[in-house]
């Protein structure tokens, strides 16, 4: 198995370092400065384009935003002690540093709302910063993006168990990625991720190998997203395998605009639904196989 894994880490950085050459001489598209009717044109001050913007204005969405009711359907919270109705929270944003180089940060958090027995608590979060490279219609992928570094980790560390005996609940991982997406139909858009991980097997030189060292054989070492429809309306797909057996996971996700059921104006809210099996839901339980449906509005 550690052949394998070294031979796909090492295919993934040849692919890399094939595709770099063409991004890097790729086009960036320029700001039009000029807006025209029939023969009319009109000039645009070039202020305009270049005004800086304020902090949240720069910022744009990158992974879907929402906020859910969560239903664990096979009792995996009991299981564990905690309830099986929680509200999952997810932001994600990304800001373009200069050229093509964004940075981006996505946070998802599980909140034991109704356990109000024991205060309420947040039972986990998943801190996830990247920085990418990203360019739009080179031939024929129409989203290129090349992951310089992508961090997800929970913020734990070692605790102790009621009996005194040490459990390490930190989670993390570091990996270099390609994402590619294309249309291949009306309305149907494909997309790929490959990544390898980038941690050091030297427990003396990282913390991946001691937290959390058989991950990729739960989560592998890529994923495949199908999206049907035109955004907001749409149904998304996202497929993967781990390395290890009986670790397919699938999520999907379901977005409509509120307005459509409410005739009321369009704020730029949807209802999402979320159907999930598999392994990599969080973290913390990113070696468990999970069963959850999720209800509740998605934000533009």
């Amino acid at each position: 198995m550690v052949t394998i894994a070294r031979g796909i880490h090492a295919g993934l950085l040849l692919v890399l370092w094939l595709l770099i050459p063409a991004m890097l001489t790729a086009a960036v598209k320029p700001a039009t400065a000029t807006e025209q009717k029939g023969q009319d044109v009109i000039y645009l001050p070039a202020v305009a384009d270049n005004a800086p913007k304020a902090f949240l204005q720069s910022m744009e969405q990158y992974k879907p935003i929402y906020v859910v009711n969560s239903w664990l359907l096979n009792g995996e919270g009991s299981d564990q002690g905690y309830l099986d109705q929680e509200l999952l929270l997810h932001v994600s944003f990304k800001r373009r540093i200069f050229w093509n180089l964004f940075f981006a940060y996505s946070h998802k958090a599980i909140w034991q709302i109704y356990d109000h027995e024991n205060s309420r608590p947040f039972r986990e979060h998943n801190y996830n910063p990247e920085l990418f490279l990203e360019w739009d219609r080179i031939k024929w992928i129409d989203d290129l993006r090349l992951g310089l570094i992508e961090h997800e980790s929970n913020g734990e560390k070692l605790r102790y168990a009621d009996d005194g005996s040490p459990v390490n609940y930190s989670r993390t991982w570091n990996r270099v990625y390609v994402f590619g997406q294309t249309s291949i139909a009306p309305a149907v858009n494909l997309g790929l991720k490959l990544w390898a991980v980038t941690d050091s097997d030297d427990p003396e030189e990282g913390s991946f190998i001691v937290d959390n060292s058989d991950i990729q054989g739960y989560m592998g070492s890529g994923e495949l997203t199908i999206d049907l429809g035109t955004f907001p309306k749409q149904l998304s797909i996202m497929v993967r395998n781990g390395w290890k057996r009986d670790t397919k996971t699938i999520r999907v996700d379901a977005r409509m605009p509120l307005h459509l059921l409410t005739g009321l104006t369009d704020r730029g809210l949807d209802i999402f639904i979320q159907l999930f099996s598999g392994y990599g839901d969080t973290l913390i339980d990113y070696n468990r196989k999970i069963s959850r449906f999720s209800a509740g509005l998605a934000f533009r």
